[in-house]
């Protein structure tokens, strides 16, 4: 029996595709009209106008209205594509001016329509206050009995989804939500909900969706059902939404998709000669004007299937690629997209004025597919960058193994890593760790918040990338070894500066910049660097304590430290990330021998260094501290244990501002505490295992960190981003 219900389908999916191949000939690359690019520049056109137009006249109706859900939908995809982080953070503001609320009406599907919004923005923030009033709602929506039947009458819309268009507003909402917490029971409220609604509205005859019971023996002017195009819209950007977030092996998967190419092959053949779908499906004569919001959808769900292998790419490339130039037809100049038919219940006009939210949603969902369909087409991106941490990453480095990278890049001899949807070119840098052959390649990339960066591995010459991180050994200056990036620079003490008394130094020094420019060997040629000559200055004090972030044995409560170091060895030199080593000769930590080899690495862009301390010693373990130097005036601190993070900012000093230093650890750190001299951070070291933190300092005059709260701002979310690092995919 189930093998006779298999053959069917396939039989009638065959019989559907020879009816519609006809209809879908097309030219020999329907996709030529588009790259991934572009179609990213159309979809920021026309969402910065709808901003700005609710910015200017208010919003029309209310934040957690349907016609907003559907909106926030297409705005959320958008933000997943490009590299402005205005889109998500304004719907970020969306969740909170709302206080993460749906609508007032709890059971009527078009007010939990935001409900996909706040699951995909809990899927990346992870922040339950996003999530938790409509899950309470859900679980309300799933222990009820929905036994009521779907007749128009008694105001059934309010309890069940009585109306087509409910499948985009509910069970995307439902579905969405199982995936952004692991419980399966909304989505399978969802798919039941689903069948009792298209039980009830969908035609067999016609593959089509009533609007609801009211139009089941109603007709057009010529004779025909009516069928309104945008609420099968509805239908079909709720079914993949659905299908989406559906896992493998779900045992309602196949039948829902088989639903989907039904649909599918119908819509393609009622597409209009002027690429849209008007008004009334089956007599579009009867309304001849274009209309976006319903082709919106049907371009998203045709796209979406072409991407997901659910139709065929050659049949129905050339109604996608029709159907979207005729929705960028409708742009106009400004970016407000036309021809969307106003708030209905059924076919009616549209005009080239004529424009609301949820059209612009529709066509933002269906640019976000082209653009997977374009890149998947050139057989690129060679690399994705996903940012899942709900936090901005700018001028952030990314390092990926050498090996994994070369396997993708092949056996080109120069090559060049660009951004698919920026045109632009993104600086890397081979890593050596002091070898002969490279063990990594860092890349500099901005990903904001819950978007993803596509690259392509393209052959030629790199452009040339400025110096953004350097270091080297300073023998002109008592052995010096001194490094810097684009922010800020620092410096520890050789051997040579033992000899004499009154300069000794142990800890961790701090230069303090405001160019981007690397100053290291400047500075230390005209030996003027106490005076601000317009780049900085150094006026941060050592002394005989760990400085700025040092670590060393600890017992007994006191510090045990070495002397200055005696070796270095530079490993990586820019332009990206300046690292080296420093080897310190044996010294008593109490009753314990000990020697350390200290690799300290800075990248571009970041305020802090990653500080790796390699102790060697008889026995398992000893335990380290780590410390901040403090000044005898009043200075502002911050102690988050549960975080990791150890912060201060420096009581200012005159007209040369103030310094901020900080350390964040990989892990909890309990036992935070101040003394007379340090901020300390506690912690245990193994021998020969490396001990790993990140130190750094920031200048209120440097243009980026102006105070305190800045600056611990800076750390927190610094350990949040080590704790949840960016995303990296070779293709």
């Amino acid at each position: 029996m189930k093998m006779k219900k298999i053959i069917a389908g396939g039989l009638l999916s065959a019989a559907l595709l020879h009816a519609a191949a006809p209809a879908m000939a097309g030219h020999d690359n329907p996709a030529a009209a588009f790259t991934a690019a572009s179609v990213r520049t159309e979809m920021e056109k026309v969402a910065s106008w709808q901003w700005r137009n609710i910015q200017h006249k208010g919003w029309a109706n209310p934040q957690t209205d349907w016609t907003n859900g559907a909106m926030y939908a297409g705005m959320f995809a958008l933000s997943q594509v490009t590299s402005n982080p205005f889109y998500v953070q304004r719907l970020i503001q969306v969740g909170e001016d709302n206080s993460w609320n749906t609508g007032p009406d709890r059971f009527f599907a078009d007010d939990y329509c935001i409900g996909q919004l706040y699951a995909q923005l809990y899927s990346y923030y992870k922040n339950p206050v996003m999530v938790d009033k409509f899950r309470r709602l859900a679980d309300s929506i799933a222990a009820a009995p929905h036994t009521e039947p779907l007749d128009w009458v008694n105001g059934i819309h309010h309890r069940e989804w009585a109306w087509c268009d409910a499948l985009f507003m509910g069970p995307p909402a439902l579905g969405y939500l199982s995936a952004a917490t692991k419980d399966p029971r909304y989505l399978e409220t969802a798919v039941k909900l689903w069948w009792k609604t298209t039980d009830f509205l969908f035609d067999k005859a016609d593959s089509l969706y009533f609007r609801d019971a009211r139009y089941f023996e109603q007709k057009e002017k010529n004779g025909a059902k009516v069928f309104w195009s945008r609420g099968n819209g509805w239908v079909m950007g709720g079914l993949v939404r659905l299908l989406s977030v559906m896992p493998d092996g779900h045992p309602e998967k196949a039948r829902l998709q088989d639903l989907y190419r039904k649909m599918a092959y119908r819509i393609a053949r009622l597409q209009t000669a002027d690429g849209t779908w008007h008004a009334s499906l089956l007599d579009p004569e009867s309304y001849p004007a274009k209309e976006t919001s319903g082709t919106g959808f049907y371009v998203y769900a045709l796209t979406w299937g072409v991407n997901n292998g659910l139709i065929p790419e050659q049949q129905f490339m050339p109604v996608i690629t029709k159907g979207w130039e005729a929705l960028t037809g409708c742009i106009q100049p400004n970016g407000k997209l036309g021809f969307v038919q106003v708030i209905a219940a059924a076919p009616g006009k549209a005009t080239a004025d004529d424009t609301e939210v949820y059209g612009v949603g529709a066509f933002l969902l269906a640019g976000s597919e082209l653009i997977k369909y374009d890149l998947r087409r050139q057989a690129v991106p060679d690399i994705v960058i996903t940012n899942y941490s709900g936090t901005g990453r700018e001028d952030e480095i990314v390092e990926i193994p050498y090996t994994q990278f070369s396997a993708k890049a092949g056996r080109k001899k120069s090559f060049r890593i660009n951004d698919l949807l920026r045109g632009q070119e993104i600086p890397y840098q081979l890593i050596y760790e002091g070898g002969k052959t490279p063990v990594k390649i860092l890349l500099q990339v901005s990903v904001p918040a819950v978007s993803a960066l596509h690259l392509a591995i393209v052959e030629g010459t790199p452009a040339a990338i400025p110096a953004k991180a350097y270091g080297r050994y300073v023998p002109e200056r008592k052995d010096d070894y001194a490094w810097e990036n684009d922010r800020i620079a620092f410096r520890m003490y050789g051997g040579a500066l033992e000899k004499f008394p009154k300069e000794m130094a142990t800890g961790i020094d701090v230069w303090a910049k405001r160019t981007t420019d690397m100053v290291i060997d400047n500075w230390y040629k005209t030996d003027n660097y106490h005076h601000d000559n317009g780049q900085g200055l150094d006026f941060y004090s050592v002394g005989m304590t760990l400085g700025a972030g040092d670590t060393a044995p600890f017992g007994k409560d006191s510090i045990y430290y070495p002397k200055n170091y005696r070796s270095w060895k530079r490993l990586d030199n820019g332009p990206l990330r300046t690292t080296f080593a420093l080897t310190y000769d044996t010294w008593q930590a109490g009753n314990i021998p000990v020697t350390v080899t200290k690799t300290i690495s800075l990248d571009a862009g970041s305020q802090l260094n990653r500080m790796q301390m390699q102790y060697s010693f008889k026995g398992s373990s000893i335990p380290v501290v780590t410390g901040i130097v403090r000044r005898k005036e009043p200075g502002a601190v911050l102690l988050d244990e549960k975080n990791g993070v150890m912060g201060y900012w420096e009581p200012a000093h005159g007209e040369d501002g103030t310094i901020g230093t900080g350390c964040v650890f990989p892990n909890e750190t309990p036992g935070m505490k101040t003394d007379a001299i340090h901020l300390l951070s506690p912690g245990t070291a193994g021998s020969q295992q490396p001990y790993v933190y990140y130190a750094g300092a920031a200048w209120s005059k440097g243009g980026r960190i102006a105070d305190a709260e800045a600056w611990f701002k800076y750390l927190e979310s610094f350990a949040q981003k080590i704790r949840q690092p960016l995303t990296v995919t070779i293709q």
